[in-house]
């Protein structure tokens, strides 16, 4: 991660870089910046795990795909309803059985946060899934 991006301290700030990275001719930066909001976003919930953290650090990137695909700001207001009501990781397993949109999955990997997206969490920390079903 570039040095400038790594100083920002809140997501705010890292969606104001990006759009002054983008600006002048730095796609890179703005990328990195998307990320490190993410990242930011989910660190501030204070997760119990590393699983926790990469979950919601899915549900986040989530976002940003939509955002992306949109054009405006856009909340996951129903996977946080799942989350509030059932736990991370019971409702990223919903999530996925629910299909997702293709765009989704193109809008991450435009985004570099493919390895961010609900799959690659199950992928990742199958254990953790298990025992929430438990």
């Amino acid at each position: 991660m570039h040095a400038l991006v790594k100083r920002i301290k809140e997501p705010k700030l890292c969606y104001v870089f990006a759009k002054n990275a983008e600006k002048k001719g730095h796609p890179d930066l703005a990328l990195e910046a998307f990320r490190h909001a993410v990242d930011l976003h989910a660190a501030a919930h204070h997760p119990a795990s590393e699983a926790e953290l990469a979950a919601l650090r899915s549900i986040y990137a989530y976002e940003e795909a939509l955002t992306h695909n949109k054009g405006k700001r856009t909340r996951a207001t129903g996977t946080w309803q799942l989350v509030n009501k059932h736990g991370v990781f019971t409702a990223l397993r919903m999530r996925l059985k629910s299909s997702v949109a293709p765009e989704v999955s193109t809008a991450l990997k435009s985004l570099k946060m493919d390895d961010y997206s609900f799959s690659a969490v199950l992928t990742a920390y199958p254990d953790a899934f298990e025992q929430a079903a438990a």
